[in-house]
């Protein structure tokens, strides 16, 4: 009776070991796809008063670690959230574009959520194989979006043709748009040797607006520091004989006899002017000449 019980239990452990192989085989047969990409966050550092486009391209990895072909398209969607890179808490998105370089350059911009579809398959990764592709990532801010870090986390998928999706990988999207200033002049003045020289003309005592303004563009807030070589004084070339003389900017008094500022705080970028007014001092008993100062105006991003 005890031999009868061990042969029985004996049959039953094969029965069930056999039965496992052909599940094993089953599920590594089918296709196991993962997206690598080189980096989890795809940042363009964007200057825009100096760099004409914010775009850049990135390397992701198709890697297929089962033992049937993966066939699909490549695919962007995002995660219950409007569409447009935004600051926390920001109001404003700034639009941008997603293009699969290598399979077919097609925009896979989720714009409505998710890509629209691909026909046909753009990929086939075979068993074993390690498959590269580009993705271009574009940002368009408008004139005006300020300084700050823009992001967005979009979802890479390969979806094949049925509605299968084989690999879903987040990658963030950041515009890191530049804390820059620019500054210039506009309106009436020469340019020669490459300086800005305003002509004052004739001197006479009294305030004297000037036809030139000084303009400054920024994507946020900025200081304009000014400076004079004569510390406020139009000097006959090298000698002892000058005349006094004030600077206004904007509506501003600029203290001439140090280096004084001008200082705007702001959330938002900036295009403004600054017309220049002068009041030139006593000139009774000057001797006659060309009188002159050198004014360096500088912008720093704040």
């Amino acid at each position: 009776m005890v031999s009868t019980l061990s042969k029985s239990f004996a049959a039953v452990a094969a029965l069930g070991l056999l039965a496992l192989i052909p599940g094993q085989a089953s599920a590594q047969d089918k296709c196991n796809l993962t997206i690598q990409p080189a980096l989890d966050q795809w940042v363009i550092r964007y200057n825009p008063l100096e760099d004409e486009i914010a775009q850049r391209t990135f390397d992701v990895l198709l890697v297929n670690s089962g033992r049937t072909p993966c066939n699909g398209n490549i695919l962007a969607s995002l995660q219950a959230e409007a569409f447009g890179l935004t600051t926390p808490g920001g109001a404003n998105r700034v639009r941008y574009t997603l293009v699969d370089v290598d399979y077919g350059g097609v925009d896979i911009t989720p714009r409505s959520g998710e890509s629209a579809r691909r026909n046909g398959t753009s990929v086939s990764i075979k068993q074993g194989e390690q498959l590269p592709a580009r993705i271009t990532f574009a940002a368009f801010p408008e004139a005006g979006v300020a300084q700050g870090r823009y992001t967005q986390v979009a979802n890479l998928f390969v979806e094949q043709a049925n509605g299968t999706i084989h690999a879903t990988r987040p990658v963030t999207l950041v515009l890191d748009l530049a804390a820059a200033a620019a500054i210039g002049l506009k309106g009436e003045f020469s340019r020669p040797n490459g300086t800005p020289v305003i002509d004052l003309g004739e001197l006479t005592e009294g305030p004297r607006p000037l036809n030139t303004a000084l303009y400054v563009h920024s994507t946020g807030g900025y200081r304009v520091s000014v400076t004079s070589a004569n510390r406020g004084r139009l000097r006959q070339g090298a000698t002892a004989w000058y005349v006094d003389y004030n600077l206004k900017v904007g509506a501003q008094d600029i203290n001439l006899q140090r280096t004084d500022t001008i200082n705007v705080v702001s959330q938002t970028a900036r295009r403004d002017d600054y017309p220049l007014t002068v009041r030139i001092g006593d000139v009774s008993g000057k001797r006659a000449g060309e009188y002159s100062d050198t004014l360096t105006f500088t912008v720093a991003a704040i």
